[in-house]
């Protein structure tokens, strides 16, 4: 699914028009729709392979950030679980030490009997003493009492709490391996659709065959960019950054590693260049992005695999292709640095990495040249 969405600044001084608003909101619904349809026709013809691929890859994917957040919620869950351990350790301490005093207390009250109570009865030479002392012995007695109640209540809950939490790791457990086993089963049927795949490339039988595919994925990123370009193009916008074109040779490179292809350089079959860059990068390294921006583009697509595309404005925008799992959704405003993507090697790629591209106004450039040596 794809969706634009924009921000229109209001003035402090000014408040906003209900009915301007909801006719702006009409307008951009209405541009979303147009989109839609147009990216969904340059998608072409597919053959089964290429959209069992696609689900397939889509599929490990969402597992994958399943996983991803299982396993935070297991560490958060075994933190809360030491936290409470470690409270009632405090607690139990402290308990011991009250019991200590209440033992104390006991016995020489048993020591004693109820002498002390009835010589305060007998000794009536002045009443309100009398009356303070039988006060303080009841207060006492009663807040000795009310304080082992407060402990035993919490470490009562803190028991339970415990016993939740366990049950919650345990249960955490499960759909991990749950989740293990289905990321198995999905790997192996994306190695039999990659199979699959390679016979249809085989089937090509010459370069040419394989050049006239490169072109066909070629030609449908470019119909998808323009597409998105035509329907932001009227729109009102601010990206609430500096300009995109000043941070040339100061971005950061999405994620780690050598450059496996270089832009402008020759593919292997000799007849197309790069527009991009090949980044080695083992699955599930963190693709970042670059600068800030708006994610106009986040699905599978034929040659690139699970894509994200940001808007920098300025006519400029960022490719991140061949993902393992994508981490945002079209719409989704992101900052330099941000966490976009995990790489991958999707789209029937035989290598893990990250295709990268940088766009102005349509036409492909360096990334070389913007980002960091």
């Amino acid at each position: 699914m794809v969706c634009v969405c924009v921000c229109v600044p209001v003035h402090a001084s000014q408040q906003p028009d209900p009915v301007a608003t909801q006719k702006e909101l009409k307008q951009v619904q209405e541009k979303l729709k147009q989109l839609q349809q147009k990216i969904k026709s340059t998608q072409g013809q597919r053959s089964t392979a290429e959209k069992e691929l696609k689900k397939t890859e889509q599929a490990i994917g969402a597992a994958k950030t399943r996983l991803r957040e299982v396993n935070t919620q297991q560490n958060e869950a075994q933190t809360e679980i030491a936290r409470l351990e470690t409270e009632q350790q405090r607690l139990a301490k402290e308990k011991k030490g009250q019991q200590a005093a209440i033992k104390t207390s006991v016995v020489a009250a048993h020591r004693s009997g109820r002498q002390e109570y009835v010589k305060m009865l007998l000794n009536q030479e002045d009443p309100q003493q009398l009356s303070r002392h039988l006060k303080f012995y009841d207060y006492f007695r009663t807040a000795r009492l009310q304080k082992i109640d407060a402990f035993n209540q919490t470490l009562a809950e803190i028991a339970l709490n415990q016993e939740q939490i366990t049950a919650r790791v345990a249960e955490l457990d499960a759909l991990r391996a749950e989740l293990d086993l289905q990321q198995q089963n999905l790997q192996q049927a994306q190695a039999q659709r990659k199979t699959m795949l390679a016979k249809l490339d085989a089937s090509l039988q010459n370069s040419a065959g394989q050049v006239k595919q490169l072109q066909a994925n070629q030609s449908n990123l470019e119909k998808v960019l323009k597409a998105v370009r035509e329907s932001m193009a009227d729109l009102p916008r601010h990206m609430g950054s500096g300009p995109f074109g000043k941070l040339q040779g100061k971005l950061r490179w999405p994620t780690q590693g050598r450059l496996l292809r270089s832009f402008g350089s020759y593919r292997e079959e000799g007849a197309l260049r790069w527009n991009g860059v090949l980044i080695s990068a083992s699955e599930g390294s963190p693709v970042q992005a670059v600068a800030h921006g708006r994610v106009v583009f986040a699905d599978w697509m034929r040659g690139f695999g699970n894509l994200i595309i940001v808007d920098h404005g300025a006519g400029y925008m960022s490719l991140y292709g061949q993902n393992e799992s994508l981490h945002k959704t079209p719409g989704d405003w992101v900052n330099a640095g941000d966490l976009i993507a995990s790489s991958g090697s999707s789209g029937g790629q035989n290598q893990a990495g990250l295709y990268f591209e940088i766009r102005h106004r349509g036409k492909p450039v360096n990334p070389a040249l913007w980002c960091k040596s």
